[in-house]
Formats: structure tokens, sequence, C-alpha cells
């Protein structure tokens, strides 16, 4: 006679099993929303990722050489120590200042940079990815494309005046880019177990 094995529970059937077990858990109400799911010390982010609704200079537009303050705008509060922007393939790359600020509204940031007359000028947003949202969730990618005039702006106060802000926001940075055109906060920090 041949030995019988004894069948062995699919995946499927013990997630259920473990579900069945739990349905105490699954009836109680649900806790207040906060800013993702929790699931034994793992957070799920909810909610859509952020997006791009304005930037200075705006799309295609054409801003004066000189300084200039790089201004992008999300459609939800973003963390502040989460950003990223390098250069995009086919144009300059602007002499900025590495760390951007994130401005009172929560939802922007401003740059500081100087930028050369008669150029074309664009800056990768969000490619490795890094601009998160207070939630957690990664900002989708965008392309900022701009070019220069020939009149020149030389001081912050004026920079600051063509980009709709105040002295208030004036950007306040740590460090420069060294010329490797690409800068972007700290990676985020990986569990471990």
């Amino acid at each position: 006679m041949a030995a019988m094995s004894t069948p062995r529970p699919s995946i499927a059937v013990l997630a259920l099993a473990l579900t069945a077990a739990s349905s105490s858990a699954w009836s109680q109400a649900p806790a207040a929303p906060a800013k993702g799911n929790e699931v034994e010390g793992l957070v799920v982010p909810g909610g859509p990722s952020p997006n791009v609704t304005a930037t200075y200079p705006a799309a295609d537009a054409a801003a004066p050489p000189g300084v200039i303050v790089l201004k992008v705008t999300f459609d939800q509060p973003m963390a502040p120590g989460s950003w990223d922007y390098g250069q995009s393939a086919g144009a300059a790359f602007p002499h900025c200042l590495a760390r951007p600020r994130l401005l009172k509204d929560k939802k922007s940031f401003a740059l500081l940079c100087t930028v050369d007359p008669k150029q074309a000028y664009a800056l990768e947003i969000n490619a490795a990815p890094r601009f998160a949202s207070d939630a957690g969730r990664s900002a989708k990618p965008y392309v900022m494309r701009f070019t220069t005039t020939e009149a020149e702006t030389r001081d912050l106060h004026t920079a600051l005046d063509l980009a709709g802000l105040k002295d208030e926001d004036a950007p306040i940075m740590d460090w420069n880019d060294t010329g490797k055109g690409v800068s972007q906060s700290a990676p985020p920090a990986t569990a471990t177990p």
C-alpha cells in the first residue's frame, strides 16, 4: 500500500482561516483615518499622489536671467525634508543652491538660483522620487521647462516679486550644488527588522 501524504493548505486557505479567527477585529469600528493605515509598524500612505499644480516660471514661459526664485506648488501639503530635483536632458540646468525651502502654505517649495540670458532650462522634479506629501505619498515626476530673456534681475527682492513671493518667503539654503546637476533630500529611512 502506497503512503499517502497529507495535503498542505494553500496560502489563500491559511489567510481565510486567519481572517475567520480574528473576525472580532474586523467588526470593530475603524479608527479615525490618519496619514495612512498602520499594520504592525508598516504604514501604507493613503490618498492620491501629489501633483504639481503651478510653477514659477510657468511652463514654457520666459523669465529674466540673473537671480531667480524657482517655485513649485503641489496640490496637497508636503513634507519639508523630502525633495528631489535634477537636470533634464536637452536643456541647461540652473545654478542653484541645493536645498529648497517649503513655504508657509506647506504646498510650495522655493529654490534660489541664477540663470543665464537667452537659455532654455529644464529641471526634473521628483525623478528619484523624494518629494512626498505629509501623508508620505511620493509626488508624480514633473519636468519644469522655461527660457530666459535678456533683461537681467540682479537682486533677491525683485526675484521674489517675480515669483509672487514676499521677503519672508526668501529661500534659505544650507549648501550649494557642486555642478553635479542633482540635488535631493536624504533617502527615506528603511525599516530594519
